[in-house]
């Protein structure tokens, strides 16, 4: 055991100089993401506010009020709809978009990456004030286009009818990019000779898609699926910008729940708590993913 060790210890001197070169990461992953991760934990076990002195033990009690409080029922119920709305369609549409791109010359993919890409550049709040006045019940740009063929304005973000929708709306234009990009760059690197023995086999367009180009990219799909459960799993500030979470909790998230806890009611063990619910929810969705994954290889 002795002599393992010791063998371990000459090779981590050995590549001191690289384990140098990657020690920034580390640490900085360290510093921002495992121990606010481990203080939060921690800090889910008490009843604390923003006085360090008064924080109380409380155990489990957290975790058993949250799930027979009503708030927080609503914002998981819509976290996980937001996830099976805003999901599947952002990777469906990307999809359908880059097999439209791809067969066009280099110029065009080109022009077409930078006009889908830059709302995500741009950002989920430019983009959410942007939609503050297409939404505008009174001038937006959407009331009067329904208003050219007689339908009557509508709150869209004052009512609980459509205020999900439109927060969805919103999220779905900034999430577009990233796997289009992706997409257009798997489909330049598929193996040609498959896709020319299917037109030797008299395959049509549509067929040659179906069942040569999408199980080529199921790894990619699945890459995509996994990044962008997570990334809904976290949205917020669109929230933020069109709703504040209403009316009556009908758009609120469980992240944008998390920043009403602890920011504005200074509840910081109870919005900890929701945070690692959080947490564990991801863990599972995407561990039921990377099983599909390891699935798609065999």
């Amino acid at each position: 055991m002795t002599a393992k060790l010791t063998g371990l210890g000459r090779e981590i001197w050995r590549n001191r100089v690289g384990y140098l070169f990657i020690a920034p990461g580390y640490l900085a992953f360290i510093a921002f993401m495992f121990l606010p991760l481990a203080v939060a934990i921690g800090l889910s076990f008490y009843k604390a506010s923003f006085a360090i002195d008064q924080r109380q033990f409380v155990g489990l009690l957290q975790y058993e009020r949250l799930f027979t409080n009503v708030k927080f029922q609503k914002a998981l119920f819509n976290t996980i709809k937001y996830v099976l709305v805003v999901v599947p369609a952002t990777v469906g549409l990307s999809l359908v978009i880059s097999l439209l791109i791809h067969p066009r010359g280099i110029k065009a993919q080109s022009f077409y990456r930078g006009a889908f890409y830059l709302p995500a550049v741009a950002g989920g709040v430019i983009l959410s004030v942007v939609w503050l006045w297409i939404f505008n019940p009174t001038f937006g740009l959407l009331n009067y286009l329904l208003g050219l063929v007689g339908i009557e304005p509508v709150l869209w973000l004052a009512s609980t009818r459509y205020s999900f929708w439109a927060v969805s709306m919103v999220v779905l234009t900034f999430t577009l990019g990233q796997p289009i990009i992706l997409f257009l760059a798997a489909l330049a690197n598929l193996n040609q000779d498959l896709l020319d023995a299917s037109v030797v086999d008299g395959a049509n367009n549509w067929q040659r898609t179906w069942y040569v180009t999408l199980p080529l990219l199921r790894p990619v799909i699945l890459f995509v699926l996994a990044t962008q459960t997570i990334g809904v799993f976290q949205v917020w500030e669109t929230i933020y910008m069109l709703t504040e979470g209403g009316p009556s909790s009908s758009s609120t998230s469980l992240v944008f729940l998390i920043y009403q806890t602890a920011f504005i009611a200074s509840k910081y063990g109870k919005a900890s708590a929701i945070g690692v619910v959080l947490l564990i929810l991801v863990a599972i969705v995407t561990l039921l993913q990377l099983r599909l994954w390891d699935r798609s290889e065999v």
